[in-house]
């Protein structure tokens, strides 16, 4: 269980195990030289420490490469069948910022009332606790619909581009106000979170700095605006991992009585 203090204050994460498994995109290089190719796994795992995800059930269901020059979709380039999935490698034929970004389906998972509210608790999900509480369901088992929303950047070359500050139109959409790649070294980097195309307020936020074998992590939670300011070290090359999961109550759904959204944003540091 996370304890209070965590939400402000830099952590090793040997001090808490995570239990819920984050999803993220991770290239080979966050730096690629320009015409170079590149491959990007989907992985999934705790600490920021994971394995490929493996898919199924043609979870995919959209890609997108954007760049200063607009919008590819590549969701037709994705190698997926009922039982597994992975990207087609990429090559960056023009300088400036790439953003990667993948959406998935939404998948079903029923869990027994203590590890539902282990995991609620875990994340931060106060709404579905409080919701739980009030109309006596905590002894009811968690029945889940979650998707993923997830998003990786690039940098060739040294033309920056401001595109990874918009909006992108995900259902759960991390938002840095300044391109990681334009900042000075050290400087803090601003996320805004939206859900729906909304701020998404109050929610417990993570960023992950993977360095040297070792992860560290900051918590938060976001503001009104649905915004957070996470401090990022002025030493040593790292990846980066901003995420952040909501939950929403379903109504009139036989199979799931919640929806998770699960999203995340990836970045290197050098």
């Amino acid at each position: 269980m996370l304890k209070k203090h965590l939400f402000v204050s830099l952590i090793l994460l040997a001090a808490f195990t995570v239990a819920a498994h984050e999803f993220w995109l991770f290239p080979t290089d966050f730096y690629p030289k320009l015409g170079q190719t590149i491959s990007v796994s989907i992985n999934v795992g705790e600490d920021y420490v994971g394995e490929r995800w493996g898919g199924g059930d043609r979870r995919v269901q959209r890609l997108r490469l954007i760049t200063s020059k607009g919008e590819k979709n590549l969701t037709a380039t994705v190698m997926q069948n009922d039982s597994s999935v992975k990207l087609k490698s990429l090559t960056l034929t023009e300088a400036g910022t790439h953003i990667l970004v993948l959406e998935t389906n939404s998948s079903f998972i029923e869990l027994e009332p203590k590890k539902f509210l282990d995991y609620l608790k875990e994340d931060g999900l106060d709404n579905a606790i409080e919701y739980r509480q009030k109309n006596g369901e905590t002894k009811k088992k968690g029945r889940e619909l979650y998707r993923r929303c997830a998003k990786t950047v690039m940098q060739v070359g040294t033309v920056k581009g401001n595109e990874i500050t918009k909006q992108m139109g995900l259902s759960i959409d991390i938002v840095p106000q300044q391109n990681p790649y334009a900042m000075p070294k050290g400087s803090p980097l601003s996320c805004q979170f939206l859900y729906e195309n909304k701020p998404l307020k109050n929610a417990l936020v993570r960023c992950w700095r993977r360095v040297n074998g070792k992860t560290e992590l900051e918590i938060k939670r976001s503001d009104t605006d649905g915004k957070a300011t996470f401090e990022l070290p002025k030493k040593g090359n790292a990846a980066y991992m901003v995420s952040v999961v909501n939950m929403v109550r379903l109504t009139n759904n036989p199979k799931a009585d919640w929806q998770s959204t699960w999203g995340s944003l990836t970045f290197g540091m050098k």
